[in-house]
């Protein structure tokens, strides 16, 4: 029976690796994103899990802490969905086409990534469809590479993501300063993704609308900015007096508020029956839950198997430098896991001797949420990744040779980017 019939045979890492290949090898030779990922599933317990531990990993999905992504992926599905039927993506669309095409394809995940919830890409991507290959005529891999890269961009330097709440946490800081000292990681993300992305795009062209852009951009990003509004209130005192008013809003900001802004949007624009049940189709499309589930139910093994202690010799060998430990060991949590709150929540708690002893190395701190973020990004299991790929019907082997580009570029700019700011610790 294997490593599920008694003992793990491999540590997690390398049955990680191992698994990791065999996803890029199936959906290199066409295998859907649910297939590969299934398979990854399957070699990582075989290597490395007991049968005991694969069966808390699946009931650890019937907690809250994982049915509440089922729920916000649903909600912002369907809020999505309705977006698209009462014509608010197609607006932000062209009001972002009215500056040029190219500028379209890249800006609307960024702007749609400020707002922090899981899976966000898919709603961008929902947007972008017939811009992508009806328009510009992006091919499917590079439209998910786009797509989801830009997605991204803002994690480094936006106080209202997981991860950047997590890291103040462990080291007893503000959310604004940690920002203050990782924001460098942002233009190098930028610059990453538009070496890439610019080649792509070459002679790329689009209609251009001859509509107010400011008007369209304002009208179709009300629900977004709502969402953004309550989103950043539930940081300050307002969360309490906001909580009076939308009951669960103090104990689940996010989920109550996109609660708020779904009936909200329902008794503003009135959508049609028919409208309503396209939404809500798009909202439970059985693959897009399918990839979903398998992605929460692999990082659950990944914390089954405590791969975040399989890697803690590295600290104190010796053998490698503490600044390069410090990306190496957050990447690598990122990529296992791929999501940002692992890596965070893992890789940041096991390097806080190092990076804290007396005062905050900023220069390692910084280096360490490069790391983290840059491995989320190149993780097969991020779920905007997954769910994109399920979306555009992409090869995600391909799509992540892009994103393998992205990510050294990135590292390279970045990591050169902190050491000029923070190289003399300061801050």
């Amino acid at each position: 029976m294997g490593a599920l019939g008694a003992l793990a045979i491999a540590s997690p890492i390398i049955a990680f690796l191992v698994a990791y290949v065999a996803l890029v090898l199936l959906s290199a030779r066409g295998a859907k994103a649910y297939t590969s990922i299934a398979v990854m599933i399957l070699v990582y317990a075989l290597l490395s899990s007991t049968s005991r531990q694969a069966e808390k990993a699946f009931q650890e999905l019937a907690h809250w802490n994982d049915i509440r992504v089922f729920v916000y992926i649903f909600l912002s599905l369907f809020l999505a969905g309705l977006m698209r039927e009462k014509g608010l993506l197609d607006k932000l669309v062209e009001s972002t086409s009215a500056i040029g095409c190219r500028f379209s394809l890249l800006s609307v995940p960024a702007i749609i990534g400020l707002i922090p919830m899981p899976g966000g890409a898919l709603v961008s991507a929902i947007a972008l469809k017939r811009k992508f290959f009806e328009e510009a005529r992006v091919g499917r891999e590079e439209a998910t590479y786009l797509n989801y890269w830009f997605r991204h961009i803002w994690v480094p330097s936006w106080p209202l993501f997981q991860s950047v709440v997590i890291t103040a946490s462990v080291f007893s800081i503000d959310p604004i300063t940690v920002i203050a000292h990782t924001w460098p990681a942002t233009p190098a993300a930028i610059l990453g993704g538009l070496l890439v992305a610019w080649p792509l795009l070459r002679g790329v062209d689009c209609e251009r609308p001859h509509k107010s852009p400011a008007r369209w951009l304002a009208i179709s990003l009300w629900p977004l900015l709502a969402l953004a509004v309550l989103f950043l209130a539930s940081r300050t005192q307002a969360r309490e007096a906001l909580g009076g008013i939308m009951p669960g809003y103090a104990r689940e900001p996010m989920l109550t508020s996109l609660v708020a802004i779904v009936v909200v949007f329902l008794l503003l624009h009135r959508p049609g029956f028919s409208q309503v049940g396209r939404a809500l189709r798009l909202a439970s499309r059985p693959t897009i839950h399918l990839v979903l589930f398998e992605s929460l139910y692999f990082k659950n093994m990944i914390i089954e198997t405590s791969a975040g202690s399989s890697i803690a010799g590295l600290v104190g060998s010796g053998i490698i430098p503490l600044w390069l430990i410090t990306i190496i060991i957050p990447f690598i949590l990122g990529l296992a896991a791929g999501g940002e709150n692992f890596f965070a929540s893992t890789a940041m708690p096991l390097l806080l001797p190092y990076i804290a002893s007396g005062s905050i190395n900023w220069l390692l701190l910084s280096l360490a949420y490069l790391g983290g973020f840059l491995g989320v990004m190149a993780s097969p299991v991020h779920l905007c990744l997954v769910l994109t790929s399920e979306y555009y019907q992409s090869r995600m082997s391909r799509t992540l040779a892009y994103v393998y580009v992205s990510v050294i570029l990135s590292l390279a700019i970045g990591g050169t980017l902190l050491w000029m700011a923070w190289g003399n610790n300061g801050g």
